[in-house]
């Protein structure tokens, strides 16, 4: 049984309304109230880090957004970039990805293209596990298998590898977000065309173990730097956990 303050907050907030961001980095922008995208979105909450992510992303540049579910930081960095930057968000359950394109669109933001695709290692289908109780944890059920969704159901979705993607689009990131629930290190086998070539720097959130690997062997041997948020090197993701990390070459991005 919800509580009274998540009542009156339910009330103030019903899922589908559309409210203002009243505090923080997005303040003014608009949004449509949905699970992951309340009352604490609209207070400027800082639990997906903004004010990091703010530091390093500027005017112009290019972001990918792997993992953009309802476009939670889309918003941030579409502000970021402003028009004359992009943010090209993958998101693969379709009706996520059209929360997205509206949340976007709410906000006249032409710089944000949405990608209804996975980003992973082949280009093709996979199986999804997706819950619409627990909708910002899906996954691909290939992945991390030491992490499950509760109750999810299995979804064909679309897989596209980034260095696909760039070839067709010919749009190159300085920067990439990967919050993909277990399946970063198939993002990376996926990106290793441009990994080599453009080097951008890449925010990512760890959910298990693969991914730590990940990390280790598609980034750290390719001559990335990974950093706590907070600044300490990370010599060895997989022999203590650390997350979420930053990652660049020290002749790029820092």
């Amino acid at each position: 049984m919800p509580t009274l303050h998540q009542t009156i907050v339910r009330n103030l907030y019903p899922f589908g309304s559309i409210r203002p961001v009243l505090f923080g980095p997005l303040q003014g922008f608009r949004y449509q109230v949905e699970p992951g995208m309340g009352f604490t979105y609209s207070m400027g909450d800082d639990a997906a880090n903004f004010r990091f992510l703010q530091k390093k992303i500027r005017s112009g540049m290019t972001v990918f957004d792997i993992g953009a579910n309802r476009g939670q930081m889309m918003l941030l960095f579409a502000r970021c970039v402003g028009a004359s930057g992009k943010v090209i968000s993958f998101e693969p359950m379709v009706e996520l990805a059209r929360c997205t394109e509206r949340n976007a669109m709410l906000n006249n933001l032409i710089q944000v293209k949405v990608v209804p695709a996975a980003a992973s290692d082949r280009d093709g289908t996979a199986v999804f596990a997706f819950s619409p109780a627990h909708s910002t944890q899906g996954k691909l059920v290939e992945q991390e298998k030491t992490y499950q969704v509760a109750g999810a159901e299995n979804i064909e979705v679309r897989t596209l590898r980034l260095d696909t993607f760039i070839d067709s689009a010919h749009t190159v990131p300085d920067v990439m977000k990967i919050d993909v629930e277990g399946a970063a290190a198939a993002v990376l086998r996926g990106a290793a065309k441009l990994l080599d070539s453009a080097s951008p720097a890449i925010y990512i959130e760890l959910h298990g173990p693969e991914e730590q690997i990940g990390v280790r062997d598609e980034l750290l041997a390719r001559g990335y730097v990974a950093e706590t948020l907070q600044g300490e090197q990370v010599l060895d993701p997989t022999a203590v956990w650390h997350n979420t990390l930053w990652c660049y070459k020290r002749t790029a991005l820092q």
